[in-house]
């Protein structure tokens, strides 16, 4: 679990506190073009243009700086350390051209534990990615590289006693191409971790795709997905390749909903151990009934979690849900509940992590917001004792 990266979207706070390794999308901010994917069927990712800040303009390019400060508790860091209070800072900088198609991104974060020295984290972000069109296709290039830590409140890292570093890269290409029918979308990402602590955990992950999916128009689009994860490590006997085909619908009403039901089959073939194949299946649903009320719901069952890098392979079934609420324009509450379990591969072992997470956003003026925030952790698993921590946390974010 990546923690302590914190991002500022226009308007509200973003705190990606329990990511995996190399969720990018869910560190990224929604502008840069092939990270930071956004429905847009969101109290969230709606525009409030009475609250956002105007950036500084340099021609047809915008400057977006902010700076976030705050205080915060976790009453057990890492599931084992001691209760303790902690401070963090967190600067950045979005730099967008949507004539262009150009988006970046670099950011800061440090936060340190007054009674838990040991649990101090720091981190950067850098990224930017372009997105062009020509004719029938729409082309799509982004690059990032992170600072970040792992924490033991995630799958696979349930020996972590206290952060352990790791520094991310990751490359995606993506070219679009409309046939008039149908769409077809090859795509491909290169991503590599390094942990200096744990050399052998260092790893590379070459992903391929190829979407074909109908044209808009209908009730629905049809999808099928074709995937291959071709997974290197150090130790070439933990080396793995994963391939995965789905088929399903997708359907979109904008500013209503957004809908995608996908499932198939996934299979592993590890350079050592016993091949094997499992049903997968993806779902997801963004729904926006009225102008100040969202919810989102998503359900996925893979082989390995895509964005966690781990030697150690299992099947992951994972569900989130979320509301959000808007109160008067300015004031926006949100709440949301995780559970992800993982079944071991060749073992017995179990693992199973759960998130409830409470925040209310108000945005003073076009300048000022102040955020608070209270998630629960809980991890469990039969092959160790339980663990859980309450964590809280109020910033205040400030643009100009």
């Amino acid at each position: 679990m990546i923690r302590n990266v914190t991002l500022f979207t226009p308007g509200f706070v973003l705190a990606a506190h329990s990511a995996a390794a190399l969720e990018l999308d869910t560190l990224l901010p929604a502008g840069i073009p092939g990270f930071g994917a956004a429905s847009g069927v969101s109290v969230l990712s709606r525009q409030h243009p009475d609250f956002q800040s105007f950036g500084i303009n340099l021609g047809n390019v915008t400057l977006s700086p902010k700076l976030g400060a705050g205080l915060g508790y976790d009453s057990a860091p890492n599931g084992a350390a001691a209760a303790s209070a902690s401070a963090s800072l967190t600067p950045s900088l979005g730099i967008a051209d949507a004539a262009a198609g150009f988006g970046a991104y670099v950011g800061a974060d440090a936060e340190p534990f007054f009674s838990a020295p040991a649990q101090n984290t720091a981190g950067y972000t850098v990224a930017l990615g372009e997105r062009a069109a020509y004719a029938a296709d729409v082309f799509t290039a982004a690059l990032a590289q992170l600072r970040t830590q792992e924490t033991g409140f995630a799958i696979n890292t349930i020996s972590l006693a206290k952060p352990l570093a790791v520094t991310a890269r990751e490359i995606t290409v993506s070219d679009k191409h409309d046939c008039g029918l149908f769409t077809v979308t090859p795509e491909f990402s290169a991503a590599w971790a390094r942990f200096n602590a744990d050399a052998a955990a260092s790893s590379a992950d070459y992903r391929e795709g190829l979407t074909f999916e109908t044209a808009a128009g209908g009730a629905a689009r049809f999808v099928t997905y074709l995937h291959a994860t071709e997974t290197r490590f150090r130790a070439s006997s933990a080396n793995a390749n994963t391939y995965e085909v789905l088929f399903g619908i997708a359907d979109d009403a904008p500013g209503l909903w957004n809908l995608r039901l996908l499932g198939g089959v996934a299979t592993r073939q590890p350079a050592a151990g016993n091949y094997l194949m499992a049903p997968v299946l993806e779902a997801s649903l963004d729904w926006m009934p009225d102008t100040l009320d969202s919810l989102n719901f998503s359900l996925a069952r893979e082989l390995d979690d895509p964005e966690q890098e781990s030697a150690n392979g299992y099947t992951l079934t994972e569900g989130k849900i979320s509301i959000a609420h808007e109160y008067l324009r300015n004031v926006i509450a949100t709440a949301s509940f995780s559970a992800t379990h993982a079944a071991y591969f060749q073992s017995s072992l179990t693992e199973s992590l759960f998130r409830t997470d409470a925040a209310i956003t108000w945005r003073l003026n076009r300048q000022l917001a102040v955020n608070a925030d209270y998630a629960f952790n809980d991890r469990q698993a039969n092959f160790l004792g339980a663990a859980n921590e309450h964590v809280i946390t109020c910033n205040v974010i400030w643009t100009p």
